[in-house]
């Protein structure tokens, strides 16, 4: 956790005070000293001002107001002032951006749920095209909405590639911290429904704003990527791949996925997880409750997709082996990115191969068997569809009325003749 030293940190600063540079002194809103450079937590800075540069030559100049925590008091500093404009909102309340702290931290949006007002963010690249992908972002345990965007980088990769990222915040359970219902331990008693959540954002983005509802996927860190292997046994309908950093299959959820539901997964996890242990937790001794291991998590989705084909791979100056599983249901490869010695975190590859993975299964409406064409043998596929009752297939239904029927083949040809 990026605080967890902050005490010493703040000893040390107040020790160390009439050494900081006057630029870089400043007190907190109760009158604490703290030196504006504090690049050891991963952040370059406490305030993110005119003195706030990237201290740790990660390439991103980043601050401890609007990262997602909140800073009243609870980690040794306050920021809960119109000085700091008020954390920048990450107590979850209004705030101001009066001195211009607040730059960059991207608009919220409500979506009410089950009467829940739940908050996402939406980042939208600049070129934009009408049913561009959309790829959901879901931060960890005790984490945020606001901090997953500045640690996963994934608006960088968005603006390259073209697609739309959303950045869903979970709800508060019993000890203050934001989480994604997958069945913890200390959370029996909870009772948000994540998944339904999550397919609704994700299909109300899609109409509201003109996505793709075939290329929709998700990714997400620790609890989130937890949440994605759920999303994947119980919603492959609204999202068509995943790929979980540090997350695992907690034991019910792997016990009750529906083996007849293929999807392409990728897992990237290091084998020293201290958190998300690489061998799993069978016996909850953790305390989170029993979830299976990394590598036998791969092997159901491998059953799943009848994957016949294998190939590892040793990854030069990542430090990962890239055990690949192919020839599949579809072509729905499942990917294990195994970081060697590596812990509970999101390596900084991470998002650039996630994308490179989702990027396989970019899919077209009408081209039902996956070949890159759209002809006369997806309308033979639409119409045995339609003879045989096999169920709603999204690439299927053109006019996206929700049904497959004969309109959906005249909708195709006209695509056909089109071209």
């Amino acid at each position: 956790m990026k605080k967890v030293f902050i005490y010493i940190s703040l000893l040390f600063t107040m020790i160390s005070a009439q050494d900081c540079d006057d630029n870089m002194l400043m007190f907190d809103c109760d009158g604490i000293a703290f030196c504006n450079n504090e690049p050891d937590f991963g952040f370059d800075c406490y305030v993110n001002n005119e003195f706030c540069e990237d201290f740790n030559g990660d390439g991103v100049t980043d601050a401890w107001l609007g990262d997602g925590w909140c800073d009243d008091g609870a980690w040794g500093v306050d920021f809960q002032c119109e000085e700091y404009s008020f954390d920048c909102g990450d107590c979850g309340d209004e705030f101001s951006n009066t001195f211009g702290y607040c730059d960059g931290i991207p608009e919220s949006y409500s979506f009410v749920h089950d009467g829940l007002v739940r908050q996402y963010y939406l980042y939208e690249p600049a070129l934009l095209e009408e049913g561009a992908p959309l790829v959901f972002v879901m931060h960890g345990y005790g984490g945020s909405a606001n901090g997953i965007i500045s640690y996963s980088g994934m608006n960088a990769i968005a603006d390259q590639y073209g697609f739309a990222v959303c950045y869903p915040n979970g709800t508060i359970d019993q000890s203050g911290a934001r989480f994604w219902n997958v069945g913890y331990s200390m959370h029996q008693n909870e009772t948000v429904n994540d998944v339904d959540f999550l397919s609704s954002l994700a299909q109300y983005l899609q109409e509201e704003y003109n996505l793709s509802s075939q290329n929709t996927f998700s990714t997400g860190m620790s609890n989130g990527g937890d949440i994605s292997y759920m999303l994947a046994c119980q919603a492959p309908n609204i999202f068509s791949a995943i790929a979980p950093v540090a997350g695992c299959m907690m034991t019910w959820i792997f016990e009750s996925c529906d083996p007849s539901l293929s999807i392409p997964v990728l897992e990237i996890h290091g084998t020293n997880d201290n958190v998300t242990w690489w061998e799993g937790d069978p016996n909850d001794l953790g305390g989170w409750g029993p979830y299976v291991g990394t590598e036998e998590g791969i092997e159901l989705w491998v059953d799943i997709n009848s994957c016949t084909s294998n190939e590892n791979n040793f990854l030069l100056g990542m430090n990962t082996i890239k055990h690949r599983y192919f020839d599949c249901i579809d072509n729905k490869e499942v990917w294990l990115y195994e970081v060697v010695n590596g812990g509970h975190d999101w390596p900084n590859y991470s998002s650039q191969e996630i994308w490179n993975f989702f990027l396989q299964f970019i899919t077209s409406s009408g081209d039902l068997n996956g070949d890159g064409n759209i002809n006369v043998l997806d309308v033979i596929a639409t119409i045995n569809i339609i003879l045989q009752s096999e169920g709603y297939n999204s690439l299927a239904d053109i006019n996206n009325d929700g049904v497959i029927n004969i309109l959906d083949i005249v909708a195709l040809v006209g695509i056909i003749l089109g071209n």
